[in-house]
């Protein structure tokens, strides 16, 4: 039996099997000797209420009795002395000093004793005074007997109680039997018991079991019963639902980490093809300066017009400008990101570094007939690196102004909201797509508008701009609005102190 309900079973019934037969064969071995002793008890107490009591008067009245009982059909009656211990299969025989028979359980008082002297010594010499009970071995087989001596009013009195071992064999026999008999009910209604006992714990084993074998297949929907009538499954049912739980929670957790895991492998196989894309953008943007460069160089050694000299020199050192911004980008993402840029910071006020910058991309902005409406509030007060927020700011306008229609209006602000400074630049114009919306702050990502691809750029601008703000606690975002789009940052307020508003 290799299952815990079985295994059980066996013991239990083994164990009823060895307890009742112990008791079969204890009491076998011991009932006929206690037996024994109990009746040698019983003769003793007898014997000394005998010895109390007036043996002439008791045999004359017990033999009145005994006649008057043979008359009415052995009918018992309460005033005998000696019936009640008869009835228990003891044997009374009392003698006079000349050893006659004054009363015998299975003899009438007439019957003559024996006249044969030497057989009467023999028989007296067995008496004794201070006589106890004990067993002896005669031809029928034994019995318990006891034999005394009593003097009452000077004659002397001898006395026999016996018990045939046939009577005490039959009774411990019958004993025996009934003790079988209840030993093979008490196996019988045992091994029942100890069945059902037995599928109980195996029931609660085989369901913990069968939850356990479905948290192994991820199923998590059953839970093991922690009311039954023992503790320790109680327990252990409780101990797997705790690890059903956990084991569910952190399948949950693995699977949410998965999902994040391949979002960014994902994410990271974008943002490598936005690299591969930038490298081919920037090399194809350094080889055209270059070129430009190049030709304008072998034009100033051929053309001898002064102003045209100029006017190649002026485009030679645009283009070199413009090299110039593009490597200084990318130098300055590269610190961004390898955290080797440590900005100085001080306290500044974003409203002027804001019209400083407008004020630059006024002529720009005029060239397309785009209108600059700035409106900023006063004493806007940040702790922040003048020259790199101004690059943001650069860099908001310039997307302004690379989207915004002509005879258009790009509507800069400077506000405060709270604890934080806002700036936001406004512009009409096609909204960014939906696809794009997340994505735009990663490093080289050239997003689109709706209904058109990105006009020019590398993919960096807004990815400065937020590593801008980022290292000035800050926050950034967009949004699309009804007829445009609307970038913001936010930088903390400066916290001044008293003595620096006082003066």
């Amino acid at each position: 039996m290799k299952t815990i309900s079985g295994r059980l079973l066996a013991i239990l019934v083994l164990l009823l099997t060895m307890v009742s037969g112990g008791i079969g064969i204890l009491y076998s071995s011991m009932s006929r000797h206690y037996y024994i002793q109990e009746q040698c008890r019983m003769m003793d107490e007898v014997y000394g209420l005998l010895l109390n009591e007036d043996l002439p008067t008791l045999c004359e009245e017990e033999n009145r009795i005994k006649g008057m009982a043979a008359e009415d059909e052995w009918e018992d009656y309460a005033d005998s002395f000696l019936e009640p211990y008869e009835n228990k299969n003891l044997r009374f025989r009392i003698r006079d000093k000349e050893f006659h028979l004054l009363y015998a359980t299975n003899k009438s008082q007439y019957i003559s004793s024996s006249d044969d002297q030497e057989l009467k010594e023999q028989w007296v010499a067995k008496y004794t005074r201070n006589a106890t009970a004990k067993y002896e071995k005669i031809k029928s087989g034994g019995r318990v007997v006891l034999r005394g001596i009593c003097e009452q009013g000077g004659d002397q009195f001898y006395i026999m109680i016996t018990q045939s071992s046939f009577v005490i064999d039959r009774s411990t026999a019958y004993a025996r039997s009934v003790l079988f008999l209840v030993i093979a009910a008490f196996l019988i209604f045992g091994t029942i018991c100890a069945r059902i006992l037995a599928k109980s714990i195996g029931r609660s084993v085989e369901n913990a079991a069968r939850v356990a074998r479905k948290i192994a297949d991820k199923d998590f929907s059953e839970k093991v019963s922690e009311t039954t009538k023992y503790q320790e499954l109680n327990e252990l049912g409780a101990s797997i639902n705790e690890m059903s739980g956990q084991i569910q929670s952190y399948i949950q957790n693995l699977e949410t980490y998965n999902q994040l895991l391949q979002q960014d492998n994902q994410r990271r196989a974008e943002l490598e093809q936005h690299r591969k894309r930038f490298v081919n953008n920037v090399s194809h943007e350094l080889k055209t300066p270059l070129a430009i460069i190049s030709g304008q160089m072998e034009m100033l050694s051929i053309v001898q017009d002064v102003q045209k000299r100029q006017q190649y020199c002026d485009s030679a050192m645009e283009e070199v400008q413009r090299m110039n911004d593009m490597i200084s980008s990318m130098l300055q993402i590269f610190s961004v990101e390898e955290g080797i840029e440590e900005l100085p910071m001080e306290p500044l006020e974003l409203g002027a570094i804001a019209d400083a910058a407008v004020q630059d991309f006024s002529v720009l902005f005029a060239k397309r007939k785009i209108q600059i409406d700035l409106q900023k509030q006063p004493d806007c007060m940040i702790k922040g690196n003048s020259e790199n927020l101004r690059r943001a700011i650069t860099n908001f306008l310039m997307n302004a102004y690379r989207y915004a229609p002509e005879n258009s209006t790009v509507k800069v602000s400077v506000d405060r909201n709270g604890k934080y400074i806002i700036f936001s630049v406004y512009n009409d114009g096609e909204r960014v797509a939906e696809k794009d919306i997340d994505k735009l702050w990663d490093s080289f990502y050239q997003g689109s508008v709706i209904g058109r691809e990105s006009e020019g750029g590398t993919g960096l601008g807004l990815y400065i701009v937020k590593s801008i703000v980022s290292q000035h606690g800050g926050e950034c975002g967009m949004e699309n609005k009804e007829h445009g789009v609307e970038f913001w940052f936010g930088i903390p307020c400066l916290q001044q102190t008293g003595l620096e508003k006082q003066e």
